[in-house]
């Protein structure tokens, strides 16, 4: 096995140290490393940039139905668009404090476009983009123009967009960075981008340790997993101002799945014991300390 330098910040092999052995759809060769020097969790060997296209066009759907467990379903578009309704609910309050009626909204990896529909229905005028062409067809026939690169986009000659939105996408981006700075070029001067990825000290892997989940969470298609400190790193050298926040997204039920199954899919298991408030409860704690699974970001242009 070979030591990598840092991806991130060139760092030499004797500061890296591995922190995924196991990746999750990959060979035996790849592993997570940390760099004790920035904090970047990175994927050593990557995938190959035509490797990765063909993962992207032909493989990512039935990939992600796979990972699922039942919380939530990529069947089919529409199945897609209701196991999301959740998510939908929970991003929408910030989503209002930045986004008002007629603005022009960017989805980066739009999917079912899921999120787009109900920004629709808020007034937005919404646009997607998404690399994979599953569910492109089906978001269009919604009345929304999608489109499947940002070259594709910029030669459509749009208007500029008021926010740029995107999920769980930066994670799988090989230069984080740049795709920031390349996005809120498509945005007015006054331009935000707000997103969320996945927080590396999800408790799962930090609080609870639980070894099936390791070898379930490092996942081939990211490049990245950030921390706080390190997501902090990427957006300074945007030269971007920016504001972090802690996200809980699985509850208490999918926690105890993990511990007594060792699987996925025990989203709302148990809901109606534990009920509303200690659910809240014990989010907001998670939150409080960082030992969440999602990081929350808005950046302003």
């Amino acid at each position: 096995m070979t030591t990598p330098s840092c991806r991130f910040c060139n760092a030499a092999a004797l500061e890296q140290t591995i922190k995924g052995r196991n990746v999750y759809g990959g060979r035996p060769e790849q592993h997570f490393w940390l760099c004790t020097v920035c904090g970047m969790i990175y994927l050593d060997p990557p995938l190959g940039e035509k490797e990765e296209g063909e993962f992207y066009n032909k493989e990512f759907e039935k990939f992600m139905a796979k990972r699922a467990g039942g919380d939530m379903d990529w069947t089919g578009a529409d199945k897609h668009v209701q196991s999301n309704q959740r998510e939908v609910l929970r991003r929408m309050p910030l989503l209002l404090k930045h986004l008002k009626p007629g603005q022009r909204v960017l989805e980066v990896g739009c999917s079912s476009g899921f999120m787009l529909s109900a920004l629709k229905e808020k007034g937005m005028d919404v646009t997607g983009l998404d690399p994979s062409g599953g569910f492109i067809d089906y978001v269009r026939g919604k009345g929304i123009s999608v489109f499947q690169t940002l070259e594709e986009l910029k030669r459509s000659g749009c208007a500029k967009f008021d926010a740029v939105i995107h999920y769980y996408v930066l994670e799988h981006i090989r230069y984080p960075e740049a795709f920031v700075r390349d996005y809120l070029e498509l945005t007015h001067p006054d331009g935000k981008m707000i997103f969320e990825v996945p927080c590396a000290t999800d408790p799962l892997v930090e609080l609870y340790q639980i070894p099936a989940f390791e070898d379930f969470y490092w996942s081939v298609a990211h490049h990245w997993y950030f921390t706080r400190e390190s997501m902090a790193r990427v957006l300074e050298k945007t030269g971007f101002s920016f504001e972090l926040f802690p996200d809980q997204r699985y509850d208490l039920s999918n926690h105890m799945t993990w511990m007594l199954n060792g699987k996925p899919g025990g989203l709302g298991r148990w809901s109606d014991v534990f009920g509303e408030t200690l659910d809240r409860q014990y989010k907001e704690r998670l939150k409080e300390q960082w030992l969440c699974d999602t990081i929350v970001a808005v950046v302003h242009r």
